[in-house]
């Protein structure tokens, strides 16, 4: 995919500099095959790195600081199926290669980075110091090293003409904040690799036919699906201070989604999903079909369960529901985003209307209280197992090659730091080894309890706290994502609430039960959780002693500063996190059921894939 690099006009002399600017060609050296072609793409890096720090300089402007490279390597098959039947495959031999280029002028205190310029309906409006190319897959030294050039070159002429643009936009304004817009670090040369995951199309799609077979003769469900992709990712980075890394990590994922409608038109959804790092991880077909069986039951018992009309009380989350409510409402505050400089009046009244464009939620509360006295939250990298379950969201340098470390991010409530990149945050000058995909992300974030309960001492807790409510019962979540039951209007409206702050239909809940006085449990459906926000897990009355492992891909935030498409692109992954979360029980939420009108279900009853 290419890119417009231009980005905002620039004055006349300027440009003419710019035209007149081309780096010199790269030297026509003979291309040598005996090298693998890890060695030889580095080299091509190595080479181009060198020369653009000694010679790439326009007259009368600052020559580049740091300069960084990135290429990515994705090689991986698809497929999926419905009902036996075959309904995507991609070629087991499928490749990409990309490239992206970092450069900054300017100097570590002040560069082009951290400023958001007028739209020109360009990505590198967002992140001008970052370019992306597509490279050959062919391992061709000249070739490779050309498109260097060519991506330096360009982002190099975005990056003075940003800086210049971020002085003058600050003329006639004071910065916010006196924090520098890139952290120096140690440099790290690592290699860190791991076995490709080797499966054959024909595997895939056999093994997709057969579980949707399955999953389809399952009744009353209006569509569903089973499918199997296999990533194997490779990343070389270099930079102009001398770190350097090579690493990979194979992800499986298998999927079987479902979804149903009830009498009244609501529409249901449920999914279930594994990850591994190796074919061979994965679970046994056996144990894929049990849990097919148990997600049908479930959909046939919400379809026939009551709509929830409204509640106000203790609810607790139990084990994966618990994860996703830490995952989506809390887990992103941690993450130290830093509101950008604007050359634009719209976006500073943009930032004041709705801040989390501008910046992190918890950015500026260190040492504020953000969870109760018992319990605390680490992320930690290093990990790869949690008792027997394993972890997806470790490595050993993160995407800007910073080390990987444990980072104890809240103490007995108290928040005392946040994950970052190389862009400091208040609070925090110095990189987490939290880079990734262009933003600091979680790794695998742990939850840690201190006096935790039983699952059973847990409960009651809540029965406990209904009744001194005077309740006629309490609710238990069990599970919050639906898979594929939602509505497009639905998952509209719920991202435009969460972009804009603005109250909307709230975070549907799949499992749901009341929860009476003797214990009894009553499913409900159409429940949907209201006025949830970080500042909720304040909160939190009580907490299990044994965990849960949820992992899942990482959507960034929306947010101005992150470079998330353009530090990758489409030809990598979203990153894996994994967390370790306990049971929660909060004293007072808000559940409601949905606003929106509800389609009429069809008239008859959806075939069976078998006769």
């Amino acid at each position: 995919m290419k890119r417009n690099l231009r980005v905002w006009r620039i004055p006349l002399s300027l440009l003419l500099c710019v035209v007149g600017a081309s780096l010199v060609q790269p030297q026509q050296e003979p291309q040598t095959d005996a090298k693998p072609g890890g060695e030889m793409i580095t080299r091509a890096m190595r080479d181009e790195l060198a020369r653009s720090m000694e010679k790439l300089r326009l007259p009368q402007l600052d020559k580049p600081y740091f300069i960084a490279y990135r290429i990515h390597e994705a090689r991986g098959l698809e497929a999926s199926a419905t009902c036996g039947s075959l309904l995507s495959s991609s070629d087991d031999d499928s490749r990409i290669r990309a490239l992206t280029v970092e450069v900054r002028v300017g100097d570590y205190a002040f560069d082009n980075s951290n400023f958001l310029s007028p739209p020109s309906f360009s990505l590198g409006t967002i992140h001008p110091q970052f370019g992306f190319n597509e490279l050959p897959i062919d391992d061709n030294y000249l070739e490779i090293r050309r498109q260097v050039w060519l991506a330096t070159d360009g982002s190099y002429k975005q990056a003075v003409e940003q800086l210049a643009a971020k002085k003058a936009a600050l003329q006639n304004k004071t910065r916010a904040e006196d924090l520098p817009d890139f952290s120096k670090e140690n440099p790290t040369q690592i290699m860190d690799i791991e076995p490709a995951v080797q499966m054959k199309r024909s595997d895939a799609e056999m093994r997709v036919r057969k579980l949707s077979k399955l999953l389809g003769a399952k009744p009353g469900l209006n569509s569903s699906m089973v499918s199997l992709s296999v990533s194997n990712g490779r990343s070389l980075y270099l930079n102009s201070e001398g770190t350097f890394y090579e690493k990979s990590h194979p992800l499986v994922t298998l999927t079987a989604a479902s979804s149903t409608q009830a009498a009244d038109g609501m529409k249901l959804g449920d999914s279930v999903t594994f990850y591994s790092d190796s074919r061979d991880r994965l679970p046994p077909d056996d144990r894929v079909a049990a849990l097919i069986e148990e997600m049908g039951g479930r959909l046939k018992s919400l379809r026939d369960a009551p709509v929830l009309a409204r509640y106000n009380g203790p609810v607790l989350f139990e084990g994966r529901a618990a994860a996703e409510i830490f995952a989506e409402e809390f887990a992103g505050g941690l993450a130290g985003q830093r509101k950008p400089v604007s050359g634009m009046g719209e976006m500073e009244a943009i930032f004041e209307r709705f801040p989390q464009f501008a910046g992190s939620s918890f950015v500026g509360k260190i040492g504020a209280r953000v969870l109760p006295d018992f319990l605390s939250v680490v992320d930690n990298p290093t990990l790869s197992v949690y008792g027997q379950e394993p972890l997806f969201g470790g490595y050993k340098v993160d995407d800007d090659g910073v080390l990987a470390h444990e980072t104890r991010l809240v103490e007995g409530g108290i928040l005392k730091t946040l994950l970052t990149a190389r862009t400091p945050v208040e609070g925090v000058t110095h990189s987490t080894g939290n880079g990734r995909r262009g933003g600091p992300i979680p790794s695998n974030l742990i939850v840690e309890a201190r006096e935790g309960l039983s699952e059973t001492e847990l409960k009651s807790r809540l029965v406990e706290m209904m009744k001194r409510s005077n309740l006629d019962y309490g609710i238990v979540v069990r599970k919050i994502g639906g898979g594929t039951g939602a509505g497009m209007e639905e998952q509209a409206l719920a991202m435009f609430s969460g972009m804009t702050g603005q109250p909307g239909a709230g975070k549907a809940v799949l499992l749901a039960y009341k929860v009476y006085p003797d214990g009894r449990e009553e499913m409900i459906r159409g429940a949907h959780l209201s006025g949830l926000t970080a500042e909720s897990f304040k909160g939190i009355v009580a907490a299990s002693k044994s965990a849960i492992v949820f992992s899942s891909p990482h959507t960034p935030q929306f947010n101005f500063s992150s470079s998330f498409f353009l530090s990758f692109g489409a030809a990598q992954s979203l990153p894996m996190v994994s967390y370790i979360v306990p049971s929660l029980l909060f004293e007072d939420l808000s559940l409601t059921k949905p606003a929106q009108e509800t389609p009429k279900p069809p008239f008859s009853d959806p075939p069976l894939c078998t006769p």
